[in-house]
């Protein structure tokens, strides 16, 4: 292994040779750059960046399209594979470029017409034009489109699937199928006795999902994704546990964390960031997880949270006005 530091705009990095990726032709507007690496940042995933090698102030922040655009696709020519040592599209990676205004991250854009392709292979990389995208889409409409083309096909998904049995919940009657079914083989702390779970999602009330016992359905705990409340939550799972729950990549694990929610007083809405809920996409097992973490507790005020986490994606911004292309 041969490292080689670089000057960057991220700052100074140690860069193995094999991680370099080559960009033969340069970017539209940086011809003259060639050597760039792919930088993944805990802070900004699944925000990564393109960092060059050769000019101290280039960076792009770059995303995987399909996070933003569900049903994006990008067909590549069999001389372009040949060119870049593709032979397979699992052989490829796929990045778009982000613009993010720094007075306004809401109206970031994606530019969907010129793609980011960097074989796993060569390690060389071309910024490709497509005829059927934009150079500028924007990513809070892409979201939601792509959320409604998710809803839909998990309605179709749901139509296909067997052994329904029909629950009178709090939401009403919901037909839930056995593979749908969360095992929880210890229960939950304090509700030991419960091992089947069901995670309903509402429209009326996302991002706040709910977790209904199909033991007792006067038991519902209201849970949410952790990384929309506080934006750099993290811990590692335990080896035995990767082992209980079969899962191979963080993907293949659902992370939600229990809130409690005062009635009549949204102000004081808090969330148990101590004890995050795990639910394995492979197995449908499920545990609440117990961290060792003097930094998480079992009520943190989600409004403050959410105030904190808006300050450090603020800082997280370029010192330039617009960052990408």
């Amino acid at each position: 292994m041969s490292l080689k530091k670089y000057k960057t705009r991220i700052g100074d990095l140690e860069v193995d040779d094999n991680d370099i990726i080559y960009f033969e032709e340069g970017l539209p507007g940086f011809e003259n750059l060639k050597k760039f690496i792919i930088l993944t940042l805990k802070e900004t995933y699944p925000i990564m960046w393109l960092v060059s090698l050769e000019d101290e102030l280039v960076s792009f922040p770059i995303i995987e399209p399909k996070l933003v655009k569900i049903d994006y696709e990008v067909k590549i020519p069999q001389e372009l594979g040949e060119k870049l040592g593709i032979k397979s599209e699992d052989e490829a990676a796929v990045f778009s470029i982000m613009t993010i205004p720094h007075d306004n991250p809401e109206d970031a854009t994606i530019n969907l017409k010129a793609p980011i392709i960097v074989s796993k292979t060569s390690n060389r990389g071309i910024q490709y034009i497509l005829d059927n995208y934009d150079l500028k889409h924007s990513i809070k409409d892409e979201i939601l489109i792509s959320q409604k083309i998710l809803e839909n096909q998990i309605k179709e998904i749901s139509k296909m699937s067997h052994k329904k049995q029909k629950y009178n919940t709090k939401f009403g009657e919901l037909e839930i199928a056995e593979n749908d079914i969360i095992y929880f083989e210890n229960g939950i702390p304090g509700f030991e006795n419960l091992k089947k779970f069901y995670v309903y999602f509402s429209k009326e009330t996302f991002p706040i999902q709910w977790l209904i016992s199909l033991d007792n359905l006067d038991i519902t705990f209201p849970i949410i994704d952790p990384l929309l409340v506080r934006v750099d939550y993290s811990f590692d799972l335990p080896k035995d546990l990767v082992e209980y729950l079969e899962v191979n990549e963080p993907e293949d694990v659902k992370i939600f964390t229990i809130m409690t929610i005062p009635h009549g007083d949204p102000e004081n809405i808090t969330v148990n960031l101590k004890a995050p809920v795990l639910i394995s996409k492979i197995n449908n097992k499920g545990i609440q997880l117990i961290l060792d973490d003097d930094e998480y507790h079992l009520k943190h005020n989600v409004k403050k949270e959410i105030q904190r986490s808006e300050k450090i994606v603020q800082e997280q911004s370029a010192p330039n006005n617009e960052r990408g292309a």
